[in-house]
């Protein structure tokens, strides 16, 4: 009987996997139009039409992809972990693996939220394609 229970929970704890690391990552999977971007030390309101830019973005389960006006501008290996954010208490980031920059994001039905990791920045909203 021991046995039998001491087998059921080695085979509980080798079956757990971190499944919310997976679903965070998922829920980015995609294409993302940009709507708006607010911020910067003088609170400034950008969008598609204020600055002649359509901006989508395009994340992989690693890779995200950056289109200005229909170009490809920038592709690059992300990685999605937790972290302490400057806005108080743990939350999700988007790391870039080559520069280590960071972004918190936020999913909210078909909104995606990007802030930047610093005073003074942006926070940008997209839309799910």
């Amino acid at each position: 009987m021991k046995n039998s229970i001491l087998l059921l929970i080695v085979l509980i704890l080798t079956s757990c996997n971190n499944d919310s690391e997976i679903g965070k990552s998922n829920s980015l999977v995609g294409k993302w139009k940009w709507i708006e971007s607010s911020g910067g030390i003088d609170g400034r309101i950008e969008n598609p039409t204020t600055t002649g830019k359509s901006i989508l973005i395009e994340f992989s389960d690693s890779t995200i992809k950056t289109y200005e006006n229909g170009l490809l501008k920038a592709e690059e290996k992300f990685q999605i972990q937790s972290q302490n954010s400057i806005f108080g208490g743990k939350r999700e980031m988007i790391i870039i693996v080559f520069n280590q920059s960071r972004q918190s994001n936020k999913v909210k039905q078909n909104n995606l939220y990007l802030n930047q990791e610093c005073f003074d920045c942006f926070q940008s909203k997209y839309i799910k394609q």
